[in-house]
């Protein structure tokens, strides 16, 4: 199932966003199983290995996590990063957040200014329920973590969404509409990761009354169960000698299917 959604686009114009960005746009894929989106991950982005900072209001790990003792064991922070479709208990965030609040906020450095492409988020749960939703806000920094500027906020899936059974997976896929970089320059990225579901499945905006990104009330209660995050990634732009050789690679097909045509 695929779903795009244009809330963020409208957000970032109306946050001003410093960063040299069109409209950000996002894009979610759900998967069958909890694997099914394996084939999705970047491996070798920009923050892959990293061992993100946990910022203040990040509230820890579920208890039934094993990183609830030692947020460094590889069912904590390296999941993010660690380039595969992690399943089981790996990434379960802290339930029972503050309406409004997120359940874990985690910052990486990029080392130096960076393009980036893409950015996306993989969570799921084996149990296939609400938890495989997912909710983020993403900052972005391009004077090394001095300031911060919102990106947009990415709900997978629309307030009232029901999972009981159906997917395993999800990802969100934020690129820039417009078909240029996301960003350029970046330096810090920040993922706000919040709860998604009332234990019934239901997917819930993380507030109670209006959303203050996107200016709606979902007439829900804000949500108190959070998602198994498996996966984050930050995809660059690809350097001008990889795009040149993709076009020789793609010219080369060409030329021999048109023999092949001919023959």
């Amino acid at each position: 199932m695929k779903i795009a959604f244009g809330i963020a686009a409208a957000m970032a114009a109306a946050l001003g966003l410093q960063q040299a960005s069109a409209a950000p746009t996002a894009v979610t894929l759900h998967g069958a199983e909890n694997t099914s989106l394996a084939a999705n991950i970047a491996v070798n982005d920009l923050i892959s290995g990293l061992i993100a900072t946990e910022l203040a209001g990040d509230t820890g790990w579920h208890p039934a996590n094993p990183a609830s003792g030692n947020t460094l064991l590889p069912e904590g922070l390296p999941t993010f990063t660690d380039d595969v479709n992690n399943t089981g208990l790996n990434g379960l965030l802290n339930d029972f957040p503050a309406a409004g609040a997120p359940a874990k906020r985690v910052q990486y450095s990029l080392g130096s200014p960076q393009d980036i492409q893409k950015i996306q988020i993989l969570s799921g749960n084996n149990g296939k329920d609400g938890r495989v939703f997912s909710t983020t806000v993403i900052s972005l920094s391009t004077n090394g973590g001095g300031s911060f500027s919102t990106l947009g906020y990415f709900q997978s899936d629309l307030s009232g969404t029901v999972n009981l059974g159906q997917w395993g997976s999800t990802l969100v896929s934020v690129t820039n509409d417009g078909g240029g970089p996301l960003a350029t320059g970046v330096t810090h990225v920040i993922f706000d990761l919040y709860a998604v579901d009332n234990t019934q499945g239901e997917m819930r905006d993380p507030f109670d009354g209006v959303n203050p990104f996107t200016g709606v009330n979902d007439l829900k209660n804000a949500p108190v169960s959070s998602p198994l995050i498996w996966e984050l990634d930050v995809i660059g732009v690809p350097e001008p000698q990889s795009l040149s050789l993709l076009a020789i690679g793609v010219a080369a097909v060409g030329r021999l299917s048109r023999r092949r045509q001919r023959n």
